[in-house]
């Protein structure tokens, strides 16, 4: 058989058939296997901490929550998920700015103490002390007028017996 010379050039140049992501009739990708081949890319990064990052998968949608460092860091996130095999969608519930990105690279903070179960010596107590110490002696704060230098009033209602009911209310 007689071939042209161009004819290698043309097979060359032409398209390959490509396959890749086409599987077998009715296959579908767990979400359990989403769920790691995710949480194994989101831990192999090396310009994004995911230390804050929740990942959940439902019928092949992932849903990311939690908190980043910045917005390259919630867009590449959201990449990095999109890009594994078998997700069909990507809602990415992510904020931006968290209390860690306010300390020093690499310091973990402490999480605080869940809703009703708050300590007086727990890492924000100082802080919480201070702030009701501020907003009680501060008559800026909505209006409020000074609190008398006596808390008796505060506590019952009733002027303390040695001013005579003289103070402000």
């Amino acid at each position: 058989m007689h071939r042209h010379p161009w004819s290698d050039a043309f097979v060359a140049m032409s398209p390959q058939p490509r396959y890749r992501g086409v599987g077998p009739r009715n296959y579908k990708r767990s979400d359990e296997r989403i769920l790691e081949d995710i949480n194994e890319r989101l831990t192999d990064d090396h310009h994004l901490d995911a230390s804050d990052i929740g990942v959940k998968v439902e019928n092949g949608e992932v849903t990311l929550s939690g908190s980043v460092a910045d917005r390259g860091s919630k867009r590449r996130a959201e990449d990095i998920a999109e890009s594994v095999s078998g997700v069909g969608h990507v809602q990415n519930d992510l904020r931006v700015g968290s209390s860690r990105t306010m300390t020093g690279v690499g310091e973990r903070v402490e999480p605080a103490a869940p809703q009703g179960e708050g300590s007086v010596t727990g890492p924000g107590a100082p802080a919480r002390d201070a702030m009701v110490a501020a907003l009680d002696n501060s008559s800026m704060v909505l209006g409020k007028q000074p609190l008398p230098e006596d808390d008796t009033l505060r506590r019952t209602g009733e002027p303390a017996a040695a001013d005579g009911g003289s103070r402000l209310r």
